[in-house]
This record gives C-alpha cells, sequence and structure tokens, in this order.
C-alpha cells in the first residue's frame, strides 16, 4: 500500500488553490495539473507499506496528534521547486500558524522513525502542489503576481491516506484520521 501522512484542506481552501491553478493552467503551455480533490498538506511521504504493518502506524500516530491542538493556517504565495524548464514543482506555501505545523510534522516524524521509517534528511517545507513539469508561455506573469484568495482555516486533524492509481487517475483515500485536541 503506497502511504502518506496528510492534512486533508476545506473546500473554501480547496476552491481558492483551484482558481489560482486555472490561471496558472492558461498560462502554461504544459503541465501536469493535479485534480483538486488531491490538494492536501503532506507531513510524511510513507511510501509503499506491508498491509499488515498498517495497524502499527496507529498508535504513534494518534500519539503526536493528541501531543498538540488545533491551529489556523491560511494560503500563502506561490513557488517552485527546480529552477529549470519545464519547472518540476509549483506550489502554494501555508501561512498562519506555522509553528503549530512544524511541531506536529515533527511528531508525526519521530513517531514513525520509531516504526522504521527514515527521517527525511532535507527540510521540511509545508506546501500545496498545484503542478508539476510545467512549461509557461512566454511572458507569462511570475510567481509574485498570482493571487490566493483563501481564508484562514482551522486544522483539526490529519490522516493516514492511501495513494492509488484508479482508472489511470491518482487517487487519494483517508484510511485513518487523527483528531487534534481542542
Amino acid at each position: 500500500m503506497r502511504l502518506f501522512v496528510g492534512i486533508e484542506l476545506p473546500e473554501e481552501a480547496i476552491a481558492a488553490l483551484a482558481a489560482v491553478q486555472a490561471e496558472l493552467r492558461g498560462n502554461s503551455r504544459r503541465g501536469r495539473f493535479k485534480r483538486r480533490e488531491n490538494f492536501h498538506i503532506t507531513l510524511k511521504f510513507l511510501g509503499e507499506v506491508p498491509a499488515a504493518d498498517v495497524p502499527l502506524l496507529g498508535p504513534p500516530l494518534a500519539a503526536g496528534a493528541a501531543a498538540g491542538g488545533t491551529f489556523a493556517l491560511g494560503l500563502g504565495k506561490l513557488g517552485q521547486f527546480g529552477g529549470g524548464v519545464p519547472v518540476r514543482t509549483v506550489w502554494v506555501d501555508v501561512a498562519g500558524e506555522t509553528e503549530a505545523l512544524a511541531a506536529l510534522q515533527g511528531r508525526v516524524e519521530q513517531g514513525l522513525a520509531g516504526c522504521g521509517f527514515p527521517r527525511e534528511q532535507r527540510a521540511w517545507r509545508p506546501h500545496i502542489t498545484l503542478a508539476q513539469d510545467v512549461v509557461l508561455l512566454p511572458g507569462a506573469p511570475l510567481w509574485g503576481a498570482y493571487r490566493v484568495d483563501g481564508k484562514p482555516f482551522t486544522v483539526r486533524e490529519f490522516a493516514l491516506i492511501l495513494s492509488e492509481e484508479v482508472d489511470r487517475r491518482r487517487v487519494y483515500t483517508p484510511i485513518e484520521r487523527f483528531a487534534l485536541p481542542g
């Protein structure tokens, strides 16, 4: 089973992301644009996990949830990973109580390290992927010109999410949710 731990987004945030993604798509020659139902914030990518090991993940994730509380996030600005053409990844960063978000990610990382998942060596940068392999049209606006209109939202839970291919599309299905106190 291909799994990750992530924060699902409220519909209002998804709508704001879809609007800026549509603008980006209109300014692009090509790219692989994420489906709106797949917008999320990844806390930890696990990769392939044997089905028999999935029940072992619940206790450390529940402990990580219980050690924190709810917090508010907002949508930030567009950015990119990769400096070439095509642009490897176009994303929106998050704003708001990012210290609480980083603390949650650290608890998830620490808890899953105890289950044998290696700690990520790269610095974690919270973001929401809009598109990959993007080639902008000549004269297209740069990232700072895009406005992401999203109201702040409260993060009340995170989920262990199954990622699978169905009919040649990536589908994300939460298999267990972990409520944050408060």
